[in-house]
């Protein structure tokens, strides 16, 4: 009975933690503009045009870093900005991160790019349980500077790494924008 019980509890835990995510229903990538000027490109499933986009990075208090900071005991989330979107069509939009425009704001200053800095950002739309994000991506200022235009940095799971683990690609902007609105990035 005691383990019946431990594994009842096991899965009401399990379907606790999972409920806590939002639905994906889409894709985030990192890019830069004809200008090279970096921006957030977001590609979204049909009825999930996001009202947003998060970024943030960890920081760890305990010191200078010898690497760029990850989760980890030490660290903590610090929140950057959030760009907020101006009413978007179709399925794809970006905004350019030093100076958004074309309707899009950012709060509560503008963004900074700033060097050795991981940051992570992800669409989202709506709030509370009925939040949906589009699939984030991590990205840094060495990255960026890597691109070019028409070219957007994601990152992909990769089971042939040892061991499996996440890694950069770079991928065109229209392999992006039709990625973003398959059925496996909408879940």
């Amino acid at each position: 009975m005691r383990r019946l019980c431990g594994v009842g509890l096991l899965v009401i835990g399990l379907m606790s933690v999972t409920g806590c995510s939002p639905p994906i229903a889409g894709s985030t990538g990192v890019s830069v503009d004809t200008e090279g000027h970096p921006i957030i490109v977001l590609a979204w499933c049909e009825g999930a045009a996001p009202e947003g986009v998060h970024i943030s990075h960890y920081e760890d208090a305990s010191g200078p870093w010898s690497t760029m900071p990850g989760p980890s005991s030490a660290a903590t989330v610090m929140d950057d900005v959030d760009f907020i979107a101006p009413s978007l069509d179709g399925q794809s939009a970006s905004v350019r991160l030093d100076a958004p425009d074309e309707g899009w704001t950012v709060e509560p200053k503008p963004f900074v790019l700033r060097p050795r800095v991981l940051y992570h950002a992800f669409g989202h739309q709506g709030r509370g349980s009925n939040q949906v994000n589009t699939g984030g991506v991590s990205f840094s200022a060495d990255s960026v500077a890597k691109l070019k235009p028409g070219s957007v940095l994601v990152q992909r799971y990769d089971e042939r790494r040892s061991p499996p683990d996440w890694a950069d690609v770079v991928i065109t902007r229209e392999e992006f924008d039709r990625q973003g609105r398959e059925r496996a990035s909408c879940q």
